[in-house]
C-alpha cells in the first residue's frame, strides 16, 4: 500500500483520469483513497466475489468480509470515486437465491458497474482437480471455458441450467433502467459518465 499511495503523490500534478483493480482492503484505507482522488482516481474495481461469506471461506477468500461491503463501498464514495464491483457465480455453497441476494447488496450500495462470471475450472488450477475428480467436469470443448456464455461443471445446488440463467438474469436486472435508478440516485458519484455507461451497456443487453 505504501508503493501505490507513493504512485499516488507521483501522478497528481499529470492531472489525468484513471482507474484500477485494487482489493477489499484498499477501500478501509482513508489515506489511499484521498491520495487516489486527489490524483485522478475516478474508479476502482474491487473483487468482492460473493455476498455469502461461506463461499468465500470455501473459495479461500475468507478475507473478504461480507459484513464489511456496504461500510467499504461508502467510503470509497465519500472520496469521490465510482466503483465497479467483481463477482462469480457457482460457488459450491451458492444457491438459487444468490442472485437475488448479489442484485439487492448492488442495489442498496450504489454500485456504479459491475462485472459478473460464472465459476470456470480452468485445466491445471486445484479446482479443475477437484471436480474432475468428483465427475462434475460436464466438457472438455476450451471454447466453452469462457466465463459468460457457457456453464462447464455441474454446480452443487442448481443445475447448469439455472446457473447460466442466474448469471444472464443478473446482468439483464441490473442494467434494467429501474435498477441504473436506484443505484446511481443511492450515490451520484461521477453522474456525468457512469450514466451513460450504464445506459450503453443497457442498450446492449436489450439488443442482445
Amino acid at each position: 500500500m505504501n508503493y501505490a499511495k507513493a504512485l499516488c503523490k507521483a501522478i497528481a500534478p499529470y492531472k489525468k483520469w484513471w482507474g484500477s483493480q485494487a482489493s477489499v482492503t484498499a477501500g478501509t484505507d482513508d489515506e489511499f483513497l484521498a491520495l487516489a482522488a486527489q490524483s485522478g482516481c475516478k474508479q476502482l474495481f474491487i473483487g468482492f466475489e460473493s455476498v455469502s461469506q461461506l463461499s468465500l471461506e470455501n473459495a479461500r477468500k475468507g478475507f473478504n468480509r461480507t459484513d464489511d461491503y456496504a461500510g467499504i463501498v461508502e467510503r470509497i464514495h465519500a472520496h469521490g470515486i465510482a466503483v465497479q464491483a467483481g463477482f462469480v457465480f457457482g460457488f459450491d455453497d451458492d444457491k438459487p437465491d444468490i442472485f437475488d441476494k448479489t442484485i439487492t447488496f448492488l442495489e442498496t450500495a450504489g454500485i456504479q458497474n459491475a462485472t459478473f462470471h460464472i465459476l470456470t475450472p480452468y485445466p491445471g488450477t486445484p479446482l479443475y482437480e477437484r471436480l474432475a475428480a468428483e465427475g462434475r467436469i460436464l466438457t472438455h470443448d476450451w471454447s466453452k471455458y469462457n466465463a459468460r456464455t457457457d456453464v462447464v461443471f455441474e454446480p452443487k445446488h442448481m443445475s447448469g441450467a439455472e446457473l447460466l440463467h442466474g448469471f444472464n438474469e443478473v446482468n439483464r436486472r441490473f442494467y434494467s433502467m429501474g435498477s441504473i435508478y436506484r443505484r446511481l440516485k443511492k450515490s451520484p458519484v461521477g453522474l456525468y459518465w457512469t450514466l451513460p455507461l450504464n445506459l450503453l451497456y443497457h442498450y446492449l443487453w436489450c439488443k442482445r
